[in-house]
């Protein structure tokens, strides 16, 4: 498995600005349902996961690229039907995190 800094980044980026909405939202007290909440945080966390195992060359990196593909697919459906460019911008990071992830994990199954 070749990983390249864009991998690593596409992650990173996902994990810091979910993590980033999270606390706004929670700062605003804005009373988003649950499945939305949920949904980033699990998103921030499985990329998190993925950044290091990529990071460290973990023999679990290809599973976690996966787990990140599902993820990120499912926030930015999400975030693309909320009003504004915090959740559009989040959708657009996951988006692209997911198509890196793709081209990572189905490259090296080949």
């Amino acid at each position: 498995m070749t990983v390249a800094s864009r991998h690593t980044e596409a992650c990173f980026n996902v994990w810091m600005n979910c993590e980033d909405l999270l606390t706004n939202l929670h700062q605003a007290k804005n009373s988003f349902s649950k499945k939305i909440t949920k949904v980033i945080d699990e998103c921030a966390h499985i990329c998190m996961g993925t950044f290091h195992a990529l990071k460290t060359s973990s023999k679990n990196s290809e599973r976690f690229a996966v787990l990140c593909i599902g993820i990120c697919e499912e926030c930015a459906e999400i975030c693309e039907e909320l009003q504004g460019e915090a959740f559009q911008q989040t959708a657009r990071l996951c988006r692209q995190c997911s198509e890196t992830m793709t081209a990572l994990a189905f490259t090296n199954l080949q």
